[in-house]
């Protein structure tokens, strides 16, 4: 394929065009125009330097080309024959042009002088550099052809290797539909057909070329290679004599085609004015880049602005060592690179029949000898026919340039009548792998370890040939017409096709509607009717064997989930904000109908719900709900702890607000299903508390600067939710319940209160090492309203709580203030404690 084009588009716009088809609602201009644009919009689609096109008018009402010539005695020649373009790129300027600008004319034209202009055209432009040459006529018909220079014209089509191409309106399709027309009309066409004939050419209807420019296309991509060097078996350096160095060529046979980015396009210029505007503007714009100095809570003290930049050469590479940023100096860079130089080795060879699938990734590729080398030619030979007599594959190590990252790849052979070469396709290392493990389909086992011959989920041979059945119903590889159906070659992205119909469309229609879908776009992602009207029958007894049946979406997350619904800060919402289900614990025993419920486990209490007819609940927002979200009814009452956090015994640094909810819900259930403190390992709500509370302490003491801070705040938000949001009723209107109801309640919020004036102390006094001032100062900035003390508006009534403006001064006080911790009294040790100190 010649690496270069140039296409002569002639367009007959005589006053004949003006008329229409029978059966169409445009004249026969329009429907040549739209043929044009079509054609024409494939080359503006190829972006290529190298694709020349012109378009020539004939009829027209102007003259305007080389070749027009008006002598003395008034004859002239070539007129009416407009060069709307001369051999260019073709632009978005030259459609447009041709929608809107051309126009029909008033006089008929002679195809044969527009034949002409092109061909003279074509010659001075390409002179006897290698193109490939095409000329197209579009055209009524209907004017008379001076066939005088007939001969000297096909000689010259034919010694320049000029392509023609015919498409008439009327002519006939080359299934044998017969157009009416006029005798002048059938001459020209059987004239235009030996003329295309001579010419290496064709003549198509205008039905035929609506049909074939509507078609899908695709980009045609100038081979290129993506490597060039030598495929060694060996070691050709230093054993020259013994190894072998073959020179190949590597093409891509794969590649995605991925959309074309999107430019950043100014729409001032569209608004502005023409002189306001700089001379060749374009709409792009030019962005540029700053880079400005992160202030973090540890530099806050220091003189830093906020807006202070940083210049590029600066900067320096950096990489996360877990949690850590380990910077990578410029003059470390050399050393942190893997030396490796371009190469293609052979590792080794293994038996075909090991090779799976799925080791391949990436493209696919294929490897050549190097052309005109015939050395090459006979070595990659004798190892192509080798790899096939042994049925081996070829392990090899792929380093596509200097200092590239190395890939093991796997070269097989591929021998036809037509061409023999390697096929290459990367493989995986280890760490690309990734590994499931399934339930078998075929082993079905018992408690004990017993295999089952009998079981539901186990297929019969009546199942297994009903599946059959199904899927050669379903089979594709006879569909048309004993031939395959939606092969790769007639398969086409309709991603890529839409971007580049509604781009086009849009570029020749600013304000217009787009239109629909291409019908055959959608056929290709749609089953074929006839196949599913065939395969229906087995589809219905698949479902009566397998006793298939249609599951009903849930409505809303269920379980765990429920408790992240709503959780911005990715901090699990623990009470039950914004629900309209029951708690945790609702139809446990019918709680709500018998009006009771067990007792607390602790000063903290647990998840459940002590309703009380006419009670009005407190909720923040809404309705009733646990500390653990909605929807979990069915864990509680299946009497289960979930897998996931069966293994919990204590709050981890790796994930304590998830470690934390799960020993909450651990105890919460042990304690509904009347399970007693036994050993060391007993978990209780306290005990999760207090862990909790350790946990925070330990992440601000310990973090290298603010680097655990984060973490330190969703456990502070995470515990305070928990503790703020009690799963009772108002305790105002707790008629006839116990007294420590109550207690339990008032409590849970002390403890919080107390907790956080704990972690103040902690981070004001002076005499901790390194001092923490920094983190209570992002707590004061950025967390005032989260995690300050309980207020009496958001706990229960009844529950405690400090005032307003307690909240408010808690966070004025200055550094030298201190914090009395309180601790419980002796007296007031919890049941838990009591059963602990039993074990």
């Amino acid at each position: 394929m010649a690496s270069k084009e140039a296409t002569v588009y002639i367009l007959d716009v005589g006053p004949t065009l003006k008329a229409k088809r029978e059966g169409f609602n445009v004249s026969r201009l329009e429907e040549t125009k739209a043929v044009l644009l079509k054609l024409l919009a494939n080359k503006v689609h190829m972006n290529r330097k190298t694709v020349y096109v012109s378009v020539i008018l004939v009829g027209s009402n102007h003259t305007n080309n080389e070749l027009a010539t008006v002598d003395e005695d008034g004859s002239a020649e070539y007129q009416f024959v407009d060069v709307l373009q001369p051999l260019g790129i073709a632009t978005l300027d030259l459609m447009k042009g041709v929608q809107n600008d051309v126009e029909y004319g008033e006089t008929m034209g002679d195809c044969m002088d527009g034949l002409i202009v092109a061909v003279d055209m074509m010659s001075k432009f390409c002179k006897r550099l290698k193109y490939e040459k095409k000329i197209y006529v579009l055209t009524d018909a209907c004017a008379e052809i001076n066939k005088d220079d007939v001969e000297p014209v096909q000689g010259t089509l034919k010694e320049e290797g000029i392509q023609l191409n015919v498409i008439g309106t009327d002519f006939d399709s080359e299934d044998g539909t017969e157009q009416p027309k006029t005798e002048m009309q059938k001459e020209n066409e059987i004239f235009f057909k030996e003329m295309c004939e001579a010419a290496s050419g064709n003549v198509f209807s205008l039905d035929e070329a609506l049909e074939l420019t509507n078609e899908f296309h695709t980009k045609k991509v100038k081979p290129t290679a993506v490597y060039r060097g030598t495929l060694d078996l060996g070691d050709p350096e230093s054993h020259p004599d013994s190894a072998l160095s073959i020179p190949v060529h590597m093409f891509p046979i794969t590649m995605p085609v991925k959309l074309p980015t999107a430019k950043k396009y100014s729409m001032l210029s569209e608004s502005a004015a023409a002189d306001d505007l700089p001379e060749g503007h374009t709409g792009l714009v030019n962005q540029s880049r700053t880079y400005k100095l992160k202030v973090t809570a540890d530099m806050a003290g220091e003189d830093m602005d906020v807006d202070t930049e940083v210049a590029a050469d600066d900067l320096e590479k950096a990489y996360m060592y877990g949690k850590t940023i380990v910077p990578i100096r410029a003059v470390d860079l050399d050393a942190y690179k893997l030396r490796t130089d371009k190469s293609l080795t052979i590792l080794g060879f293994f038996s075909a029949s090991t090779f799976k699938r799925d080791w391949l990734m990436a493209n696919t590729y294929a490897v050549f000898p190097a052309p005109a080398d015939p050395r090459a030619e006979v070595e990659i030979a004798g190892l192509l026919f080798g790899m096939f007599e042994k049925n081996s594959y070829a392990l090899c190590r792929y380093v596509r340039a200097e200092d590239a990252e190395p890939k093991l790849a796997i070269l097989w052979p591929e021998i036809t009548a037509e061409t023999k070469f390697f096929y290459f396709g990367q493989v995986a290392f280890q760490e690309d792998v990734r590994q499931y493990f399934f339930t078998s389909l075929t082993d079905v086992k018992s408690a004990s370890g017993k295999k089952l011959e009998k079981h539901r989920l186990l297929a019969t041979p009546d199942m297994i040939s009903a599946a059959k059945d199904f899927v050669n119903a379903l089979d594709l590889m006879t569909v048309e017409d004993g031939e395959e159906y939606l092969t790769p070659e007639v398969t086409f992205n309709p991603a890529v096709q839409r971007h580049k119909q509604l781009i086009e469309f849009r570029a020749l229609n600013p304000t217009a509607e787009f239109p629909p879908v291409p019908a055959p776009l959608i056929k290709q992602l749609l089953p074929r009717p006839d196949l599913l009207d065939a395969a229906q029958g087995y589809a219905d007894t698949l479902i009566r064997l397998w006793d298939i049946k249609k599951l009903e979406k849930p409505v809303g997350k269920r379980g765990y989930a429920s408790s992240l619904e709503n959780d911005k800060d990715g901090i699990a919402q623990l009470s039950g904000v914004g629900g309209t289900e029951g708690s945790l614990f609702d139809g446990l025993a019918d709680e709500r109908n018998n009006n009771k419920r067990h007792k607390s486990e602790s000063v903290f209490g647990t998840a459940t719900t002590g309703s009380v007819a006419g009670a009005t609940g407190f909720v923040p927002g809404a309705g009733s709900g646990s500390a653990f979200g909605q929807g979990q009814s069915d864990l509680a009452a299946s009497g289960m702890v979930p897998f996931e956090m069966a293994s919990v015994r204590e709050v981890g640094t790796s994930d304590p607000v998830k470690d934390f909810q799960a020993l909450v819900r651990i105890a919460t259930i042990n304690t509904q299903q009347g399970v007693r403190p036994a050993g060391a390992g007993w978990i209780s709500v306290s005990l999760a508390v207090e862990q909790m509370k350790a946990m925070v302490l330990k992440l601000i003491l310990t973090s290298f600067g603010d680097q655990l801070y984060e973490k330190a705040i969703d456990c502070l938000k995470s515990l305070r939710v928990f503790l703020s949001h009690a799963d009772f009723a108002d305790v105002a209107m707790l008629a006839g319940r116990q007294e420590d109801d109550k207690e339990t309640i008032q409590k849970r919020v002390t403890t919080w209160n107390l907790f956080i004036k704990e972690v103040k102390h902690l981070c004001l006094q002076t005499s901790t090492s390194p001092q923490r001032i920094d983190f209570w100062e992002m707590l004061a900035k950025q967390h005032r309203k989260t995690l300050g003390l309980l207020t009496a508006q958001e706990v229960p009534v009844g529950a405690g709580g400090v005032s307003d403006a307690e909240a408010e001064q808690f966070w004025e006080q200055s550094q030298d203030a201190s914090v009395e911790v309180v601790a419980p009294a002796e007296d007031e040790q919890d049941e838990d404690d009591l059963l602990a100190l039993m074990d």
